[in-house]
């Protein structure tokens, strides 16, 4: 998402000044409806470049032509200032606050000085989380909070199991057991207080659709499994 060279880079002059529209040119409006659901935007922005259009929904961003005939997947950087348009456009649709964040609903492990923040919102059934958490287990020197939560319509289990997770006696400790080395948690009792309901809305409210999703100390989201290196670019954005 961030390393250059995986990116389209093209030098702009003009500075970023887009807003949200829905496109003026019938061939946009037509093409996007014949876009697969994991493309259809849910915003469409003017761009700096002339007759670029972004398309943002909560996955991330791509481009089109004003014809509708070319899709761009990738980024796209502005030079003078090394602004990524991709990513502006898609924070401005879907970052949050995390102040707003119910930290007591999530499970909070410190590596190092913790002096970066990360949240997480992870389905323990996930195998994009699984990655995510062996990739978590290199990084230093941040405090993460993991919300977990489950995607029913893909893991109809993944709730109880994290209501599971929360109730034990060392719930990040059981966590990484779970999503690392597949050992699973044992019942929990019902009179344990768990909030992973709670965080079920969370997700509603956020439009968190996909996991895992990540958010850093500015509220910039981020969805699937970074690489490391763009990782640790994304927590150092405080």
């Amino acid at each position: 998402m961030y390393t250059l060279k995986y990116l389209l880079i093209i030098t702009l002059f003009t500075s970023l000044n887009s807003q949200v529209i829905f496109a003026n040119t019938e061939q946009i409006n037509q093409r996007v409806k014949q876009l697969p659901s994991e493309l259809k935007p849910e915003y469409i922005d003017k761009t700096p470049i002339s007759n670029l259009y972004s398309l943002s929904n909560p996955r991330g961003s791509t481009f089109i032509d004003a014809s509708g005939r070319y899709l761009i997947h990738g980024n796209i950087y502005d030079l003078e200032n090394m602004q990524n348009i991709a990513s502006i456009n898609y924070q401005k649709h879907y970052a949050i606050n995390p102040k707003q964040l119910p930290l007591a609903n999530a499970l909070k492990e410190v590596k190092g000085n913790g002096k970066r923040i990360l949240y997480v919102f992870a389905d323990p059934d996930c195998p994009a989380c699984r990655v995510l958490q062996s990739e978590l287990e290199e990084v230093d020197n941040v405090t993460i909070y993991t919300f977990p939560m489950g995607l029913t319509h893909l893991h109809p289990t993944a709730v109880e199991t994290s209501k599971n997770i929360w109730c034990s006696k060392d719930p990040v400790k059981t966590w990484k057991l779970y999503l690392l080395n597949n050992i699973k948690p044992n019942k929990r009792e019902n009179s344990c207080n768990q909030p992973i309901d709670k965080n079920m809305e969370i997700t509603k409210n956020y439009q968190i659709k996909h996991t895992p999703t990540l958010f850093n100390s500015k509220g910039h989201r981020a969805v699937g499994i970074p690489e490391l290196e763009d990782l640790e670019e994304f927590m150092n954005e405080y």
